[in-house]
């Protein structure tokens, strides 16, 4: 679904800006339209459906309960969002003006409010400084955007409170709805991600290539249990052990971001040959990984041989 999403991402926005290319027969026009269909309705579309990947595998890792499941729940608001868009690419890029435009202005009011709560929700569950807050970006300048047309609507046309409150009323139901997805993938969810241990998903993953390739295998323990253990998910143990010790502010966010997405891609890799693939793919990282603990290891015996008294100063 992602790969179909990504390929019309560029195909949409150039179909969205002929139109009024066409009309105005000018390609300054057209230009114009495409950047504006691009970053006003693809991409918002793009991070509304693709982010549904970063719903957690499982229950344990699911810090706010069912609201982690927000992103699977949210896509019953997509007739909102639709609306949303056709309202901002008639007023933005078409730049059509009816007699008759309650359906504009509502639309983009309704976009305000949809990507302004989307906002607020992803902020009470990833927090400001999450390293999901990259991603926020899109609603953020979104609400902002559409808060702008819809205050420069009401200057001019005056404001009439009554749509909106119909409006609103009439938005309820979709929200009902996305609130009941939630809960029900979040019910769905096993209490742990199965094949997988404390979120060793990609890395894991990587050991069922050819052992010729990713062993040899050893038998190690690890949080008290016996596990199956190549030298590349080994360094791995060690590096995130030193990280955790040293930075246990960024490797939470590095957690709460890698307990998403981890598990999506290692639900990928079904044969062996994508196992190889993923193994080599994460050799780079590997060799950071050795470096740093070498480095922080040769730093400890310098500190350790710079503390010790010699025995003739002692004496």
């Amino acid at each position: 679904m992602f790969v179909i999403l990504a390929n019309c991402f560029w195909w949409v926005p150039i179909g969205l800006a002929i139109p009024p290319g066409l009309r105005d027969k000018s390609w300054k026009r057209f230009f114009i339209a495409l950047a504006l269909s691009t970053v006003g309705i693809a991409l918002p579309i793009l991070v509304f459906s693709a982010s549904a990947i970063f719903v957690p595998n499982s229950k344990e890792v699911c810090s706010h309960g069912w609201l982690d499941c927000f992103h699977v729940g949210k896509l019953a608001l997509t007739p909102l969002v639709l609306w949303a868009c056709a309202s901002f690419y008639t007023h933005q890029i078409l730049r059509y003006v009816p007699e008759r435009r309650a359906w504009i202005d509502l639309g983009l009011f309704i976009g305000f409010v949809t990507s302004a709560i989307c906002l607020i929700f992803s902020l009470v569950v990833y927090g400001f400084f999450g390293v999901m807050t990259w991603g926020l970006l899109v609603p953020f300048y979104v609400s902002v955007w559409y808060a702008v047309l819809c205050i420069r609507i009401i200057k001019r046309f005056g404001f009439r409170p009554r749509p909106y409150v119909l409006t609103l009323i009439g938005s309820v139901p979709f929200w009902a709805a996305s609130v009941f997805l939630m809960k029900k993938h979040y019910l769905s969810l096993p209490d742990q991600h199965a094949g997988c241990f404390r979120g060793c998903f990609v890395v894991t993953a990587a050991l069922r290539g050819h052992e010729s390739l990713v062993g040899p295998f050893a038998v190690i323990e690890q949080h008290g249990l016996p596990r199956v253990a190549n030298s590349q998910l080994r360094t791995f143990w060690k590096f995130e052990r030193l990280w955790a010790c040293h930075s246990p502010g960024t490797h939470r966010l590095f957690r709460r971001f890698y307990n998403r997405l981890g598990p999506q891609i290692a639900a990928r890799v079904k044969s062996r040959f994508v196992a190889d693939v993923v193994y080599l793919a994460l050799k780079p990282f590997e060799a950071v990984a050795i470096l740093t603990i070498r480095l922080y290891k040769k730093g400890e015996r310098r500190e350790t041989a710079s503390t010790r008294i010699p025995h003739s100063r002692a004496e």
